[in-house]
């Protein structure tokens, strides 16, 4: 392995560790007749979009101090783990190809 290859292979284990500290989040409202979604972009991993930053989301303002916990609990965030998925592929797919691009060549 040569000094590209290796510089390759660390940025590609960077990246994925990245995505994997970052990944995206979607928020949930589930109400009694109503289920929407909305996407919440990007945040730490061991810091989620909390009950008030969904709510914050779907209203577009701040969140009044009157709201009760009933009313901010049908609140949520999950992680996409779909688009985390295709992340890594697409990171190990580019730094695979760079990896062997970056090879050298053998001539026999």
């Amino acid at each position: 392995m040569n000094k590209r290859q290796r510089i390759v292979i660390t940025i590609g284990i960077f990246l994925v560790i990245l995505s994997g500290l970052f990944p995206s989040y979607d928020g949930e409202y589930l109400g009694k007749d109503i289920n929407m979604k909305k996407y919440m972009g990007y945040y730490f991993l061991f810091l989620p979009p909390t009950e008030k930053d969904v709510y914050e989301a779907f209203i577009r303002e701040p969140l009044p101090g009157a709201v009760n916990y009933m009313t901010q609990s049908a609140f949520s965030s999950y992680i996409i783990t779909s688009r985390f998925w295709v992340q890594v592929v697409t990171v190990v797919i580019a730094t695979l190809g760079l990896f062997v691009l970056f090879g050298e060549k053998r001539n026999e």
